[in-house]
């Protein structure tokens, strides 16, 4: 058989750029789920918790813009999140947050990018496989603290693949270079001050350098002691940078203690199950994981196998571990990922010589020149898809009381509300200074179990997930209407028990308690002391009162605060965002009856 022939110069030149351009679609592809536009329920919050520190130039201690934990101390672990997300509001508004939010997730890529490379792994595999690990993150992509945790988590990684001077399927020795290492207590402590999942860092910590001296340890390694005595000044160093905080380590006790009481309420505590969308990426990550791992000819390293096989029993518990896993899978996959590769080919090849040894060699120039412009074609698509998803956070109208919002703005509701647990954030930054809470989003950092247990009596139907203190008592459906007194509650029609509850209430002779609004969505009810005397500055006559089955699929931009835009100054008000499904304006529509 004759050789194959010496590409010309041009033809590798084409083929180069199809190789590129591939490459460039992976990783454009990748933003995609990154840029996921959809509002987070504690983002209000964190949002105007970092306002509020930001103008007082004063950390709150105790809970604030709450009728039933006032006094309560609070311990915050998202205090650096909030400082950003306050700043990036006030300087880039939705789009600048949405696109800081997109660059920290390519930059998470980019380091496990990084990682690969240095283990030779060719840049088309990498992205393919973190093109995997990104449709993996996209539920848990939302603006939150917890991005932090995850970038946090990616720069640790990568420090420990940087400290481990080779490691290769022929070494029989690894030396680690110290270098890199000392740049994790800095990093624990600034995780420390920004988002509680430090505690996974220190822990991954532990496991990587463990796992190594345990395996130097198996070998007989030469200097194993010296390994040991400086891995264990690198983990004392880090979990003392995590004291540095306004807690001290009053925070790591809060975080013990919280975290060892179950939350079946949360869904991100929930077993990841079939009709999810987090599920199905999660299962093609965990196909590729045991495929990559099994047919890999490279040396495993068995700490990571480890670290993997128990965080992915973790995901298989809780759904919010499942980002956990995918950003290990990014850090440690892509070389088992490309060896397996190989491997198939080699087996479907038959181990014979390849009639063209180059990508593209046998493409004619004409198919070539029409690959270049369709993956350039489809770079730009990806990219202006990214660019919308940039442009609007929306608030439907369909999932938040947008609409109640206003009628209460309009009608100056004021005083103590109760709530729904997942809208109390968005109430709460609405209507600021003028109504305080029941429970809001942050849950144990700043609420007694009592006032939790007390919530989602009223809140849960019987037999729905929940966690209750001993002391708390039988379940009493009212016994936060009648022990915390709120002038107002606002619910979510879609938790039928509390809606049945207070249309009991109702129909009882000389009730407490009347309808103010109703749409779809919302009910608000009002004290009729409160809303009923023609005497009181918060009376609302009959004619005023608004009940309907209202529907509306329109959305609001990001905050969607009602018109008088107290709560966020600097944000225009009355911002519309176009119908998701017809391409309307998402006007407010008239809810003054």
């Amino acid at each position: 058989m004759s050789p194959p022939a010496s590409p010309r110069a041009s033809d590798r030149r084409q083929a180069g750029l199809i190789r590129r351009l591939a490459v460039l679609l992976l990783a454009v592809a990748c933003a995609a789920p990154l840029a996921m536009n959809v509002a987070c329920p504690d983002l209000w919050g964190h949002v105007l918790y970092g306002q509020e520190w930001i103008g007082s130039g004063r950390l709150p201690r105790t809970a604030t813009h709450t009728f039933t934990a006032v006094g309560q101390p609070w311990v915050n672990h998202e205090l650096l999140a909030e400082r950003l997300l306050a700043g990036g509001f006030r300087v880039g508004g939705v789009v600048g947050m949405q696109a800081a939010k997109v660059a920290l997730g390519m930059a998470m890529l980019l380091l496990m990018a990084s990682a690969a490379r240095r283990h030779a792994t060719a840049p088309i595999v990498t992205w393919s496989v973190l093109l995997t690990v990104a449709n993996a993150l996209e539920g848990f992509f939302p603006i939150r603290p917890q991005l932090l945790s995850f970038l946090y988590c990616s720069l640790l990684l990568w420090l420990l693949d940087r400290s481990v001077a080779s490691r290769d399927s022929s070494a029989s020795h690894e030396a680690i270079d110290w270098r890199p290492l000392l740049g994790v207590p800095p990093l624990m402590a600034v995780w420390a001050n920004s988002h509680g999942g430090f505690a996974f860092g220190l822990l991954l910590l532990a496991a990587v350098l463990g796992g190594r001296l345990i395996e130097s340890l198996i070998q007989r390694r030469e200097g194993v002691w010296w390994a040991a005595a400086g891995s264990a000044a690198v983990l004392m160093a880090s979990v003392s940078a995590t004291l540095i905080n306004p807690y001290g380590w009053r925070l790591h006790a809060w975080l013990g203690e919280s975290l060892a009481a179950p939350r079946p309420e949360i869904t991100e505590w929930d077993a990841p199950t079939v009709g999810n969308p987090v599920f199905a990426p999660f299962v093609v990550l965990l196909v590729l994981t045991l495929v990559s791992l099994l047919a890999s000819e490279r040396r495993r390293d068995w700490t990571q196998v480890a670290v993997l096989a128990v965080v992915a029993w973790q995901a298989a518990e809780h759904l919010r571990h499942i980002a956990l896993f995918a950003i290990l899978c990014g850090f440690w996959l892509p070389p088992h990922t490309q060896s397996a590769g190989r491997r198939v080919v080699r087996w479907f090849a038959g181990r014979r010589t390849l009639r063209y040894p180059w990508p593209g060699a046998e493409a004619t120039p004409l198919l070539r020149r029409v690959a270049v412009a369709g993956l350039a074609g489809l770079v730009a698509l990806q990219a202006t898809i990214v660019g919308e998803r940039l442009r609007e956070l929306p608030v439907y109208r369909s999932h938040w009381p947008v609409d109640a919002v206003q009628w209460m703005a309009d009608h100056r509701v004021g005083g103590d509300v109760l709530v729904c647990f997942n809208w109390a954030q968005y109430a709460m930054a609405a209507l600021a200074p003028d109504i305080r809470v029941a429970v809001d989003g942050r849950f144990r950092t700043c609420y007694p179990q009592a006032v939790i247990d007390r919530h989602f009596d009223f809140l849960l139907a019987d037999g729905q997930p929940r966690y209750r203190a001993e002391g708390s008592g039988p379940i009493d459906r009212r016994r936060t209407l009648r022990e915390d007194r709120p002038d107002y509650v606002l619910l979510d029609r879609r938790y039928p028990a509390p809606v049945h509850q207070m249309q009991r209430l109702a129909s009882e002779p000389r009730s407490a308690w009347a309808l103010l609004y109703q749409d779809a969505l919302a009910q608000l009810w009002g004290r009729r002391p409160v809303v009923d005397d023609p005497a009181s500055d918060r009376y609302v006559p009959p004619e005023r009162r608004f009940v309907s089955d209202h529907y509306s699929m329109t959305a609001v931009n990001w905050p969607g605060a009602p018109r008088r835009g107290a709560a966020f100054a600097g944000e225009p008000t009355g911002r519309v965002a176009k119908n998701a499904v017809s391409g309307a304006s998402a006007d407010t529509p008239n809810t003054n009856g």
